[in-house]
């Protein structure tokens, strides 16, 4: 469910973890800017790049309140992804959807099952109500049909056995709702950041390294197995397992999504999350660009403030969002 919104010195820096703490924070600012410590995936997106987006504000059920923005997401990141070259299924719901029944999970999966065989990215962008804060690895995306019965929600397995079923090579998806790191594999992400996230407890550099060969390991493991695997998708999400996702009124977009989009943006002849400065805005870029943002900002609910953070799994597959070195 989405929500609306209204360093002291120590003797630690002199020992051996600092320096490795030291080491792993720029390991992983190098790769969280996109630079290309490892061989890039972006040349291979030259191919047939597909997505389905997915903005659902009204619900069947009236016992479901509305969401305002959603669709404005999905209409932004469509225009966005169509302008890079991508083709674009976009089903959303507006209004009447009791009658016209666009964003139901029938038509959802039906979009899934239509995927053209021959293209080589997918991607998945979905902004709208998501359940979960129950266990870290379960999540739920809630169409516009839901009606309280299990068999009417889209589980995170559910899904990944949507996604198994597209035979495209590279996979990503993107989900703007509440408790999203719940499709979010844990020991598999590299922000290395709570789901119920606090001001509090980020994680420490030190244990972001620990973690750093592990991802090298499923990242291999994710180029070997192929594109079916599970491990092999890229996935994004607003918010942490037990946390919500916010839309606000002053910006008219999801919080996330908004700057998302405004990564894509241009300044001074640039992308503005296109940290490499290689005319390609990759996953990874974007992401970071948007965590960062998210991070210096207060999210204020009934005047207090709320945290969440975005996270991002796959292991350290990395694929182009936008690619304008032709241009």
């Amino acid at each position: 469910m989405k929500v609306t919104g209204s360093l002291r010195a120590s003797s630690w820096l002199r020992s051996p973890a600092w320096w490795a703490a030291l080491l792993g924070a720029a390991i992983l600012a190098l790769l969280l800017a996109g630079c290309e410590l490892f061989p890039s995936n972006a040349s291979a997106l030259s191919e047939k790049k597909y997505a389905i987006v997915i903005g659902i504000n009204d619900y069947i059920d009236p016992g479901i309140n509305d969401l305002n923005y959603c669709v404005a997401d999905a209409n932004s990141i469509s225009t966005m992804l169509a302008s890079a070259g991508w083709t674009v299924k976009l089903i959303t719901a507006q209004s009447n959807e009791s009658i016209n029944k666009y964003a139901t999970k029938s038509k959802l999966k039906a979009a899934f099952d239509n995927v053209p065989q021959d293209a080589q990215t997918f991607l998945f962008y979905y902004s709208g109500h998501g359940d979960g804060g129950y266990l870290p690895e379960e999540a739920y995306i809630i169409p516009s049909d839901y009606n309280g019965n299990f068999n009417t929600i889209i589980s995170s397995e559910e899904l990944s056995g949507w996604l198994a079923g597209i035979s495209a090579n590279n996979k990503v998806v993107i989900l703007d709702s509440c408790f999203s790191g719940g499709f979010v594999q844990a020991p598999d992400s590299l922000d290395a950041v709570p789901g119920n996230y606090t001001k509090g407890n980020k994680s420490s550099p030190l244990e972001m390294f620990l973690r750093f060969g592990e991802l090298l390991s499923r990242n291999w493991e994710a180029r070997v197995s192929g594109p079916n695997d599970p491990s092999a998708l890229l996935v994004i999400s607003a918010a942490g397992w037990d946390e919500y996702s916010y839309e606000k009124t002053d910006i008219g977009h999801g919080l996330f999504t908004y700057y998302l989009l405004d990564a894509a943006s241009s300044e001074n002849g640039k992308m503005k999350g296109d940290a490499d400065g290689d005319n390609v805005l990759t996953c990874l870029e974007a992401y970071n660009y948007a965590s960062q943002k998210i991070d210096r900002s207060s999210v204020w609910n009934n005047g207090s403030s709320t945290d969440f953070f975005p996270h991002i799994s796959g292991g350290l597959r990395d694929f182009a969002l936008i690619d304008k070195r032709g241009n």
